[in-house]
């Protein structure tokens, strides 16, 4: 059974885990999800809770 500091040091470090990798999804982010004006892309419709719902079949049919 793991005394109370070994439970305190795993929890400080999966906090700091976490921090990283929600840096890391920030970034993830940042990139596939850009700052765009609406009327720009035909292939995204944006729904009311802010979501993006990618068309994927046009796209692949504007590819081909």
């Amino acid at each position: 059974m793991p005394t109370e500091k070994e439970l305190l040091d795993r929890i400080r470090q999966l906090e700091e885990q976490n921090s990283v990798l929600q840096d890391k999804l920030d970034m993830i982010y940042a990139i596939i999800a850009p700052d765009f004006d609406e009327g720009e892309d035909e292939d995204v419709e944006q729904d009311a809770a802010g979501l993006v719902q990618i068309d994927t079949f046009n796209a692949r049919k504007k590819l081909n």
